[in-house]
């Protein structure tokens, strides 16, 4: 056996952690977050040889850290580390003199601090928009559709948690059409499941084919652990029609799925929508004990959003009990 060339030893490394990267992935995409963060910390571990692209270097770093700020979204944990993995990503893209890994970084950290904000209850996400924005000019620079979708989705994101639907729609359509022309499914199933919550209180059959069509798509790109948060999204809307069989099916789909994968923050999601079946069913004491519950795990998980929304549900069954 010969000695590699270090042509042979770039080539071998570069496919090596392109490898690891869709392996990590797919183990994200199937809820094993613990292998995802294995897998991703390995191959960190590597990009210090001298035969490694800079190149290699940032399409690495960037996938595990936008892997990073997932875990982040469903267990606001970590924080620190994230920011220092985008950091160290950026950085990387910057050496790579590639326009791509540049869009992708901006993209990142723009995502990241949406995520921050909304985890803290912050109101003003005009930093987040103006991160994205610049990733979005340089992703059309590119004619780069999935990285022009992506980041309308999440400018849509940042408008909709201001408050301002007509914004909020107006990107998520943008983002919507983009996705269908090119078959971007994932931000295919994040438009649509977005626009179901905005259409919801307006028109409840528009808001349910957007809901199923995004957990369908979800199912059909093997996103086990997207699927929880898209079957209390359609429970929400039949509770809304008052189809309590079909919002107690869905509703225990997501639930099983969640607490197989411990998903903190989609298990606390799942109670909430229970707590509303139980409600619409007038079941007093069991929906406040799955609102408590749920209340409690926000607490201990500190997520604002979802200790907002367990306080309003908890003032809502206040209001329905006897002698209240």
């Amino acid at each position: 056996m010969m000695a590699l060339s270090i042509e042979e030893i770039t080539a071998n490394y570069t496919s090596s952690l392109h490898a690891l990267g869709e392996i990590a992935w797919s183990y994200y995409y199937q809820g094993q977050l613990d292998d995802a963060m294995r897998l991703f910390e390995w191959g960190s571990q590597l990009l210090d040889f001298p035969e490694i692209t800079a190149l290699s270097q940032a399409q690495f770093l960037l996938r595990y850290a936008e892997f990073l700020i997932a875990n982040y979204f469903l267990t606001n944990q970590d924080e620190e580390m994230v920011l220092t993995s985008i950091d160290r990503a950026q950085a990387a893209a910057s050496k790579s003199h590639d326009q791509r890994q540049q869009a992708t970084a901006l993209y990142l950290r723009g995502q990241m601090n949406y995520y921050q904000n909304m985890h803290k209850g912050l109101q003003d996400y005009r930093e987040a928009r103006s991160t994205l924005q610049q990733a979005n000019k340089l992703y059309t620079t590119l004619e780069d559709t999935e990285g022009i979708a992506q980041t309308l989705f999440y400018m849509g994101l940042t408008y909709e948690r201001e408050e301002d639907e007509k914004s909020a729609e107006s990107h998520y359509q943008q983002a919507l059409k983009i996705a269908r022309e090119h078959n971007h499914k994932w931000i295919m199933s994040e438009a649509t499941r977005h626009l179901a919550g905005l259409a919801m209180q307006q028109d409840t059959d528009l808001a349910l084919r957007y809901a199923l069509e995004s957990l369908h798509l979800r199912s059909e790109i093997g996103f086990k652990r997207a699927l929880p948060p898209a079957y209390f999204l359609v429970s929400d809307i039949y509770t809304l029609r008052h189809e309590l069989d079909a919002a107690l099916e869905y509703c225990q789909q997501g639930q099983q799925l969640a607490e197989k994968m411990r998903l903190s923050s989609a298990i606390i999601n799942g109670l909430l929508t229970m707590g509303q079946i139980q409600l619409q069913k007038e079941a007093l004491e069991e929906a406040r004990a799955s609102f408590e519950t749920a209340y409690r795990l926000a607490r201990e998980t500190h997520i604002a959003f979802a200790i907002a929304a367990a306080q309003d549900s908890l003032a809502q069954i206040q209001s329905r009990m006897p002698n209240s």
